[in-house]
């Protein structure tokens, strides 16, 4: 495709000055709206007592609101209709994507069991296939209707996991989103870089209010609403790689702080014979957390770890050939931040008055 425009959804072409525009608008309202709408949020959550309240196994020390997630969707829906989309694809998304956040909704208020969370999540995973939104890796219906429910639902939940502390599930999805972003665009994509281009806007708005120490909560309304609408672009995404391995490769290190962190509580709670459904605190944060890192310093390894592995996957699609030493490097560097943090950190506590 000519690199000077790109084709929209409604089969219409944008130039490039009209394409800086869509997506800069697509960014910028529902950052805007997701700044002004979190706190009224927040005091609208403190109003119906809808708090997240400290416990052992949670991190902060006081009654936080949630309801961020209505904020979030809401930031989403004031882009969503002053953008507009023709695409059938976008009104699945936005149809299944409002029955997620009312799951997460009714999780948050009553609180619901696994069994039915998933089945909720695998039907909706279901009403994309039959939307189009779908994966179609193997060619074979049957098979890539089974890997498209495998995908939304645990791409889904591995985000929901990854809230486990602040800031985590809004940064790291913001930074997921612009490497999406930074994919589609190029190839001219319009309705995956617009959608990105929202979902990071949105994200970033957020998380103003959810940076550490957080002043509310996505709540499970909210990240698995970003949960899904992640998984959405991943299945939305053509790549233009010829090779099935780096094509899963990419897709999984978009996404690779919640999937990395999900295996590793998969496999922990396994080996102990625990129910993988259980909550705890053996997530990636909270061993740092363990380690001595204070909150926001959490959330900056979170963020560094997404960058590098978005950033490898963007190279790998656009430069292949530098993917490998560029990853190389950036592992070691990230390493290297890791371990400076981790000194001096032990370093403070030693020489700490006692």
């Amino acid at each position: 495709m000519n690199a000077s425009v790109v084709t929209a959804d409604a089969g219409t072409t944008l130039s490039l000055a009209d394409e800086a525009v869509v997506y800069g608008a697509a960014f910028l309202l529902p950052l805007a709206a997701t700044l002004l709408l979190t706190p009224a949020a927040a005091g609208l959550a403190r109003r119906l007592g809808v708090l997240d309240r400290p416990s052992d196994r949670k991190q902060h020390i006081e009654a936080t609101p949630y309801l961020g997630g209505a904020a979030l969707a809401l930031g989403l829906v004031v882009a969503g209709v002053v953008l507009g989309s023709t695409a059938r694809q976008a009104t699945v998304i936005a149809a299944c994507g409002l029955v997620v956040f009312g799951l997460g909704l009714y999780d948050d208020l009553r609180g619901l069991g696994p069994i039915p969370k998933l089945s909720i999540e695998a039907a909706v995973a279901v009403a994309l296939w039959a939307g189009g939104v779908r994966a179609g890796f193997f060619g074979v219906p049957a098979i890539d209707l089974v890997l498209t429910v495998a995908w939304v639902v645990a791409i889904t939940n591995a985000v929901n996991l990854t809230d486990n502390m602040d800031g985590l599930a809004s940064g790291i999805a913001a930074i997921a989103s612009f490497a999406y972003f930074a994919i589609a665009a190029p190839q001219g994509d319009y309705l995956v870089a617009a959608f990105a281009a929202g979902l990071a806007g949105a994200s970033v708005g957020f998380l103003r209010h959810n940076f550490p120490p957080a002043r509310i909560f996505l709540g499970d309304a909210g990240s698995l609403l970003l949960g899904f609408l992640l998984a959405s672009l991943g299945l939305l995404l053509d790549l233009d790689v010829s090779n099935d391995v780096l094509r899963i490769g990419v897709q999984v290190l978009i996404l690779g702080v919640p999937v990395l962190d999900t295996a590793l509580v998969v496999v922990t709670r396994r080996r102990a014979g625990r129910p993988i459904t259980e909550g705890g605190t053996d997530h990636a944060s909270h061993r740092l957390a363990a380690l001595g890192l204070s909150g926001r310093e959490i959330a900056l390894v979170a963020y560094s770890a997404q960058i590098v592995c978005s950033a490898i996957a963007v190279i790998a699609v656009n430069q292949p050939e530098r993917a490998v030493p560029f990853a190389i490097v950036s592992v070691l560097l990230a390493l290297g931040v890791l371990l400076a943090v981790l000194s001096r950190r032990r370093h403070a506590s030693d020489t700490a008055p006692r």
